[in-house]
């Protein structure tokens, strides 16, 4: 075994110098590139596999809470000072609550996201409205609205709260304008 010393020049004297190719770039590149793209899409797919999608998730609860044909409430049938004071308890500094010329049917308190949310059922216009407010967290879109069959539902950020209303599709006008 021959030791190769720093100040040397060249191969030693009476050796032939030993040629060996080089390893073509492209090889090397490639390899780097398919093991880090690997790596990459393993962990993409990693993430939607174990961490489910959380958009439309505010708008899903309310439909499927509107779709209930007996509801159950925390509140039945509140005053609109009872729905307040309650609302305040859950949701914190001024709530953004429906019109006093919406019927409160009642009001129930969800967990989503692991936060409180305030489902309220109302009567507007002879209408079963459902109203879904939640502090908001991270970024909403200003406006957002989904149609299932002949129900409709509608949200909106107002400060630091996500509303959604939810109502029938072909009156949409007039239910909606009891809301902030």
């Amino acid at each position: 075994m021959n030791l190769v010393e720093a100040e040397e020049v060249g191969p030693v004297e009476g050796d032939e110098p030993l040629v060996t190719p080089p390893r073509p770039p492209h090889r090397r590149v490639s390899v780097s590139l398919v093991f880090t793209l690997t790596v990459l899409i393993g962990t993409v797919v990693a993430i939607y596999l174990v961490f489910p999608a959380r958009h439309n998730v505010l708008m899903t609860e309310a439909i499927d809470h509107h779709k209930d044909a007996a509801p159950t409430w925390d509140l039945s049938a509140p005053s609109a000072a009872e729905l307040r004071a309650w609302s305040i308890g859950l949701l914190g500094k001024d709530p953004p609550l429906p019109a006093a010329s919406a019927k409160i049917l009642g009001a129930s308190r969800l967990e989503i996201h692991d936060r409180g949310a305030a489902l309220i059922g109302l009567e507007i216009g002879g209408d079963r409205v459902t109203y879904l407010v939640q502090r908001a967290r991270g970024f909403a879109p200003d406006h957002s609205d989904r149609t299932d069959g002949a129900i409709k539902g509608v949200a909106w950020k107002i400060g630091p709260y996500t509303c959604i209303a939810v109502g029938p599709g072909d009156k949409v006008a007039a239910w909606r304008a009891a809301f902030p």
